[in-house]
């Protein structure tokens, strides 16, 4: 049959336009779903975010209503004030992390890093770290347009070069508070010495005390005799302490894995030499028997410094 009017090349018109509206609808629900799938990631990371935010604001509130956990770092780690930097206690910690791990990206795009210096890091987060001076590391925590977040441990990182995933590796950070420790809070008189398996408890406490004078008398003695004595009592406190050391070496040296140390520091001259630990110095407080939990604290205490996303118009 002849086709007098063509009707043969519109039919074949149609069906191409057919195919195309096909191709194009699909491409229409491919890219409705990528963005519902963005959309959905932007709220869990958000929601996420809002989490870990509200538990660093309430473990802010506490520290600035107790005195028995200071704000302010160790005298190695400094931060400027541009960003605002918190001493979270183990238990703090521990929910922050529990958060932090909910955190999930689909787009393989969260950063872990565990460095000694800030390197290799995005603009953002290297900001952050370099702010940060610390002689044990940090953990950097980097998550595009939400937040970053640095941690300085208790005990010196592991350095590993920055990795992006789904989420962040957080088992090193965990594992700084599961890690044996002597430790030694030593003040002129009286020195604690602990071994700590964990951040819940010491498996051994011994205590050093002995007389060492506090102040100048005001009749009698001349001020250079007084120091002179007063240095001769903190020697034979130390030779204590020393003696002391010894004889539970035996005990820790082949489970501890740092020593963590602090107190008067002329005292702790004269007892670092006999340790053959690496040594973490901290600001130690003179311990109280009545609160062991809280010399724990201080051992295993992080800080925790964070940087919110930089609005751009």
């Amino acid at each position: 049959m002849v086709d007098l009017f063509g009707t043969k090349k519109y039919i074949d018109r149609i069906g191409e336009l057919e195919l195309l509206v096909s191709k194009l609808t699909e491409d229409k629900l491919e890219q409705a779903s990528q963005i519902e799938k963005r959309e959905e990631k932007i709220r869990k990371l958000t929601s996420a975010y809002q989490e870990a935010n509200l538990a660093l604001k309430a473990a802010e509130k506490k520290a600035s209503s107790s005195s028995a956990i200071p704000q302010k770092a160790d005298e190695e780690t400094k931060i400027s004030q541009t960003v605002s930097g918190l001493r979270l206690r183990p238990t703090e910690v521990e929910k922050l992390l529990e958060r932090l791990d909910d955190i999930r990206s689909p787009e393989d795009d969260l950063l872990t890093a565990y460095l000694k210096s800030p390197t290799d890091l995005p603009p953002e987060a290297e900001k952050l770290a370099g702010s940060i001076k610390s002689d044990r590391g940090m953990a950097v925590l980097y998550c595009p347009f939400i937040f970053t977040l640095a941690l300085v441990p208790p005990l010196p990182v592991t350095q590993s070069p920055p990795t992006f995933g789904s989420a962040f590796q957080l088992d090193q950070l965990r594992d700084f508070m599961e890690t044996p420790v002597l430790v030694i809070s030593a003040h002129a008189g009286d020195t604690f010495i602990g071994l700590a398996l964990t951040k819940s408890d010491f498996e051994i406490q011994e205590r050093v005390e002995s007389p060492v004078k506090e102040k100048h008398s005001k009749g009698g003695w001349s001020q250079k005799r007084f120091e002179r004595l007063r240095e001769e009592d903190i020697r034979n406190h130390a030779d204590a302490v020393v003696q002391k050391l010894g004889e539970m070496a035996v005990r820790f040296r082949s489970i501890a894995r740092y020593a963590v140390i602090g107190g008067d520091p002329a005292l702790l001259r004269m007892v670092l030499p006999t340790l053959d630990l690496p040594v973490v110095e901290r600001k130690l407080e003179r311990h109280d028997e009545r609160r062991p939990d809280k010399l724990l604290d201080e051992v295993y205490s992080f800080y925790c410094y964070r940087r919110l996303p930089e609005l751009k118009e």
